[in-house]
């Protein structure tokens, strides 16, 4: 088994997939700083992107995550994404969640600079 660069977790609430011209309801199965596992019966094939809004709605807190994002994994029961484009808000948004259901803001930030400096290092002329 392949070990996760970044700490995932379990998330589930409801999301909007949006690719080409169709659109599905579904639900996020987990998710990261860097991408999510939507259940969906879409058939969407990897290397294709498409436009996720994951609305966020609780006693306190009422929005909505934009996110473009990547097919990275197909399975049986839905489709992996990584995020390719979203608003700031969004991941400062992301950012509290994942950190806050994880329980350690610290490890979520040091991973996040981990992922940006290797990103960076592999650029051209870097």
């Amino acid at each position: 088994m392949v070990k996760r660069k970044m700490s995932r977790v379990n998330f589930k609430v409801d999301a909007v997939l949006q690719y080409k011209k169709s659109t599905f309801k579904c639900c996020v199965r987990n998710i990261s700083l860097t991408g999510l596992f939507l259940l969906t019966d879409a058939d969407i094939n990897i290397g294709e992107t498409a436009k996720i809004t994951v609305k966020m709605e609780s006693d306190t807190t009422e929005g909505q995550m934009l996110l473009q994002c990547e097919v990275v994994r197909k399975e049986k029961d839905g489709l992996g994404f990584q995020f390719v484009e979203m608003p700031l808000d969004s991941y400062m948004f992301l950012r509290n969640l994942v950190a806050y259901n994880y329980g350690n803001f610290n490890v979520i930030d040091e991973e996040y600079c981990r992922h940006l400096a290797s990103k960076r290092m592999k650029e051209p002329g870097v």
